[in-house]
């Protein structure tokens, strides 16, 4: 966990926020395999993502994610790619400095063709949990699905600007004592756009 300047420490599972598409809607068009241009090793960077809770918002002035996917065509869009490390900066929520750590590796997973913008495919980024803590003791929660296991965040990756946008998912606290700003139970939706490099594109075969 990296440190935070004021006396909070936050773990928080903002790693939903790595890679992600968004949840298939009733109107996206089922792939059955992928072709991803150029594929392999990237790296991504979101500007100002954020964890919102009921009570509160972690605003981060970074994210950095790094990866693999894989490369041509006929590919399977369940675990089409890896997140494998996944980094926050500058993290505060209500005046307090958060660090925030994610569990790798996160499987990518393309679903569907957005069929009211072709330019996007829809899908998850699945494994994820988390938890935080401070130095002294004052926040800490743990971060997952709504059973307790992994938590799945959605999103999805757009093939004209080349980023990769997460707004949704089921994501959880699962336990907290974080002077009630994060409480257990509370619904946690991860929000960030990641520009890709090098600039990837995913289509349907």
């Amino acid at each position: 966990m990296r440190k935070f300047t004021r006396r909070a420490a936050v773990a928080a599972v903002a790693a939903v926020a790595a890679l992600g598409f968004s949840a298939a809607s009733a109107a996206a068009t089922s792939a059955g395999t992928w072709t991803v241009t150029p594929g392999g090793a990237f790296s991504a960077n979101a500007s100002q993502p954020t964890l919102s809770v009921p009570n509160a918002q972690l605003v981060c002035s970074s994210s950095d994610a790094g990866g693999d996917l894989k490369t041509g065509s006929g590919n399977a869009g369940a675990g089409l790619g890896t997140i494998d490390s996944l980094t926050f900066t500058g993290c505060s929520l209500a005046g307090i400095s958060f660090d925030v750590t994610v569990s790798s590796p996160l499987s990518i997973n393309a679903e569907s063709v957005d069929a009211g913008n072709p330019d996007r495919v829809t899908g998850s980024i699945s494994g994820i949990t988390a938890s935080i803590s401070d130095a002294d003791g004052l926040c800490s929660a743990s971060f997952a699905g709504p059973d307790g296991g992994d938590a799945t965040v959605t999103g999805y990756f757009d093939n004209a600007t080349h980023q990769l946008v997460i707004n949704g998912g089921n994501l959880q606290a699962t336990d907290a004592d974080c002077l009630g700003l994060i409480n257990a139970g509370d619904s946690a939706t991860f929000n960030a756009a990641y520009d890709t490099d090098p600039a990837q594109t995913i289509t349907a075969d």
